[in-house]
């Protein structure tokens, strides 16, 4: 197991469980730098280091930190509706996998390959970024 981003040693990464779906699309798009270089570090972690240990969660987690839209370790875009919590919950039904479950990066994604489009569209079909997503644009065309 790898030591995480600030080297506090072998503590899992926290991983909301929709941005496992974000990270296969994502193209080096972001918010700002900051956020945009974070993501980029802990996508590489995730899809090169099989063995990556995670801990999949449905509130802030290592992406958000780096979020501008982060207020007291919540997300200022989230609607009143649960939109952004839904999406992760959605995302949790399909893999079979409750919050909290410590999953190494191989096995979420490979769980993640076996959502099938129509729930990929349904997930994702409101996400700011599905026009620049990869991921999504590869599971929504027939």
């Amino acid at each position: 197991m790898m030591e995480n981003r600030e080297g506090r040693g072998f503590e899992p990464l926290r991983i909301r469980a929709h941005h496992l779906l974000c990270m296969q699309g994502f193209q080096g798009l972001g918010y700002n730098e900051e956020f945009t270089k974070n993501m980029a570090w802990i996508t590489d972690k995730i899809l090169n280091e099989p063995f990556f240990l995670l801990e999949i969660i449905t509130e802030a987690d290592s992406i958000c930190q780096h979020c501008p839209h982060l207020v007291q370790d919540k997300c200022d875009q989230e609607h009143p509706s649960g939109k952004i919590k839904s999406m992760d919950i959605q995302v949790l039904k399909n893999l079979k996998i409750k919050p909290g479950t410590l999953i190494s990066s191989q096995e979420a994604l490979s769980r993640t390959r076996n959502i099938p489009p129509a729930m990929v569209k349904k997930i994702c079909g409101n996400c700011l970024w599905r026009e620049d997503c990869l991921y999504y644009q590869e599971k929504s065309t027939p």
